[in-house]
C-alpha cells in the first residue's frame, strides 16, 4: 500500500487520472533478471507491452496507468553536474512518454501532482501544459538515503516553484511550509475495504505480536531482538517487503519469529486480524520524524492494539495507542496491550480509524487542489477599474 496509490485511486472516482508509475532504471531491470525482489515488468519497461493501459478498480472507477521507459541510474553520482546531465536525459524520455499518453487520452492542461520526485518535477515543470503544479511530500528527503545526495537541493527549488505543497505529517508541515508559498497537511489514511472485519488475535494459542510494513532502515533491530528474547513464549510475525535482507536474516534466527515478506493486498486485513498486538518499532531520527505511519490506522481499523515507539508526533493517537519512549516501556506496553484488551477498546479503535479513511483523505486532497487552482486563477484575472 502506498499513499499516492490510495489517493489517486479515490480521486479517479471523480477525475480522469493518469498515474505515471515509478521511474524504474536499468539497474532495476538487471536486478529483476538475476532474481532479486523487484516489481519491475521488463516487457512493459522495454515497450514490448503497451506502456499505457486502463485499469478498472474495485469501486468501478477507471485509472490510466503509464509505464515510462527505463531511466539511467544517477542517484549514486556525487557530482551535481553529472547528476543533472543524466536527469535531463531521463526527463526527455519521461516527457515524450507522458505527452504521448496525454495525447492518446485527450488530456489538456492537467493538474500535475508530483509525488516525492522533485528532481524530475524541476525537469518537467512547465512542459506538460499544466494549469496547476502540486508537490506531494510524504518523507523527509534529506534523510532518505537513496536520494539524499541530490534530492534536497532539487526539493528546495521545487518547493519555491510549485503552486501547492501537500505534506502527510505535522513534522513535514513544520519543515516545508517556510520554503513554499502554499502548504497543506493531508495525513495518511486507511482502506476500510481492506481492513475490516473481526480481529481474531484472541483465538491464538500463543500471543501473536505482528508488524505490517517494510523491513528497512526505519526499523529498530536491537529493540526487536530484545523483545523476541524477552518473550520467547510469544510468536512474532513480520509481514511486508524485505528491503534490507540482513534484518530478516537476523530476526529469522529466533525460533519464535517468522518473516513472511510481501503478501497480496486482499489478505492483509485477515493477517492483521490475527495479531494480538500490532507493532511500530521505528527508530527516532530525522527520517522517521516526518512519518505519519500508514500501518497505525490499518491496525486500528481491525481493532488491534497498537504499540509504537515515540519516533514522531503521534499525539493524534494518544487515546487509542500505546506509545513508549524506551525499550523497557515498549516491552511493558506490549504486556499491557495484551492484558487490557476488551470489546470496548476494540470498538473505540475501529471507530477512530473510520474518520481516517482514504475517502476522507482524498476529499481533503481534492479540496486543497481546488482551492490552490482557484487562487491561481484569481491572480490571473486583471483588475477592472
Amino acid at each position: 500500500m502506498k499513499s499516492t496509490v490510495s489517493l489517486m485511486s479515490e480521486l479517479a472516482k471523480t477525475h480522469d487520472v493518469l498515474y505515471v508509475d515509478y521511474p524504474y532504471t536499468w539497474k532495476d531491470i538487471v536486478y529483476r533478471m538475476i532474481g532479486r525482489e523487484n516489481t519491475a515488468s521488463i516487457p512493459r519497461l522495454l515497450g514490448r507491452q503497451a506502456r499505457l493501459r486502463s485499469q478498472l478498480l474495485s469501486a468501478g472507477q477507471t485509472i490510466h496507468l503509464l509505464t515510462i521507459p527505463p531511466f539511467y541510474p544517477a542517484n549514486w553520482l556525487s557530482s551535481a553536474q553529472h547528476y543533472d546531465r543524466i536527469l535531463n536525459l531521463n526527463s526527455r524520455k519521461a516527457l515524450r512518454a507522458i505527452r504521448k499518453a496525454m495525447e492518446d487520452l485527450q488530456f489538456d492542461h492537467p493538474i500535475v501532482v508530483n509525488a516525492f520526485n522533485p528532481a524530475l518535477g524541476n525537469a518537467l515543470r512547465g512542459k506538460l501544459g499544466e494549469q496547476l503544479l502540486a508537490y506531494y511530500c510524504y518523507d523527509e528527503i534529506s534523510a532518505a538515503h537513496w536520494i539524499s545526495k541530490h534530492g534536497p537541493r532539487h526539493e528546495e527549488q521545487f518547493l519555491a516553484a510549485v503552486d501547492l505543497t501537500i505534506v502527510s505529517s505535522s513534522g513535514l508541515l513544520k519543515a516545508k511550509a517556510p520554503k513554499t508559498s502554499n502548504c497543506v497537511l493531508v495525513k495518511n489514511g486507511v482502506s476500510l475495504d481492506l481492513f475490516s472485519g473481526e480481529a481474531a488475535g484472541t483465538n491464538n494459542t500463543r500471543p501473536r505480536i505482528g508488524y505490517l510494513g517494510s523491513l528497512d532502515e526505519r526499523v529498530e533491530l536491537s529493540l526487536l531482538e530484545d523483545l523476541v528474547q524477552t518473550f520467547p513464549m510469544w510468536d512474532f510475525h513480520f509481514v511486508g517487503r524485505v528491503v534490507i535482507p540482513g534484518l530478516a536474516d537476523q530476526l529469522s534466527c529466533f525460533s519464535n519469529v517468522k518473516v513472511f515478506g510481501s503478501q497480496p493486498l486482499g489478505e492483509l486485513g485477515a493477517i492483521v486480524a490475527g495479531f494480538d498486538v500490532g507493532l511500530i518499532p521505528f527508530k527516532k531520527n530525522d527520517l522517521t520524524a516526518g512519518i505519519y505511519p500508514l500501518k497505525i490506522n490499518e491496525y486500528l481499523a481491525m481493532g488491534t492494539p497498537v504499540v509504537s515507539t515515540d519516533f514522531a508526533d503521534l499525539s493524534d493517537f494518544e487515546s487509542v495507542a500505546f506509545i513508549g519512549d524506551t525499550p523497557e516501556a515498549f516491552a511493558r506496553l506490549i504486556l499491557q496491550a495484551v492484558s487490557e484488551n476488551s470489546d470496548t477498546a476494540v470498538a473505540r479503535r475501529k471507530e477512530f480509524a473510520k474518520s481516517n479513511s482514504w475517502v476522507a483523505r482524498a476529499k481533503a486532497f481534492d479540496e486543497a487542489l481546488d482551492q490552490a487552482l482557484a487562487q491561481k486563477l484569481d491572480r490571473r484575472v486583471p483588475a477592472v477599474s
